[in-house]
């Protein structure tokens, strides 16, 4: 898969999608968006404003009824299926709400399974899954399943799964909405300190406040993008 070095990580122009139904639903209403390398970015908006199935089309796990997707300057609306997995698998990472961990599986064995599908060899695997939990301070629960983990810990082998394969984005619908406070502010710490490492990091929340605190908040309403606002740069 060629990626072109200096275009925006995520360009999306006039998407639409609508689902059958009598009338059609009209998820998303002609969206445009650009987000460039190495941004961290919330997207913000009640229920049903669309910003799930936005992320969903982002991160190529559903495709656009008309419009253009660019991922890393890579136009992935009519891929293949075969190819639109290629995508997800080199360049980006996703963090749900709901971790998607296996109880009964280690911590490192969970990550691991975040590289089944790229070809690497079992002891590499488990060499770049003890890396990246070492990352994200879960050096000495490798060992420990799921239900042994706080809630904060779980979130965070969500985390090093998402970033096992060091893709250069990384999508995270409501990373912190199961979780209390002092673990949602360790967990945004976190992501915080990977794009300072130069990822792309987009944050799909409905805390206004955490919205707030990023550089860049898309807010979004009925299917389309109401504001979008950057904070200027400190000097």
């Amino acid at each position: 898969m060629n990626t072109e070095e200096h275009a925006p990580a995520l360009e999306l122009l006039d998407v639409v999608k609508e689902y059958a139904g009598e009338p059609p639903v009209r998820a998303l209403d002609a969206v445009s968006l650009r987000v460039e390398q190495g941004e961290l970015a919330a997207l913000v908006g009640p229920s049903g404003s669309g910003k799930s199935t936005l992320l969903h089309i982002i991160g190529t796990l559903d495709r656009p009824t008309t419009g253009q997707v660019r991922i890393a300057g890579v136009e992935v609306s009519h891929l293949s299926d075969r190819h639109l997995s290629a995508v997800r698998s080199q360049l980006i990472g996703f963090v749900f709400q709901q971790f998607f961990l296996i109880d009964g599986v280690s911590a490192l064995e969970n990550v691991a399974n975040g590289l089944l599908y790229r070809g690497v060899a079992p002891s590499a695997r488990r060499d770049l899954a003890r890396e990246a939990l070492g990352r994200v301070g879960l050096a000495n629960r490798l060992d420990h399943v799921p239900s042994k983990l706080s809630g904060g810990e779980r979130q965070r082998v969500a985390i090093a799964r998402a970033i096992v394969h060091r893709p250069s984005i990384v999508l995270a619908d409501e990373p912190t909405g199961n979780l209390d406070t002092k673990s949602g502010a360790g967990v945004m710490e976190l992501l915080r300190e990977l794009h300072v490492e130069g990822r792309t990091i987009l944050v799909v929340t409905h805390d206004r406040d955490l919205a707030e605190s990023l550089p860049r908040k898309i807010s979004m309403r009925d299917g389309s993008i109401e504001s979008d606002d950057v904070k200027a740069a400190l000097t």
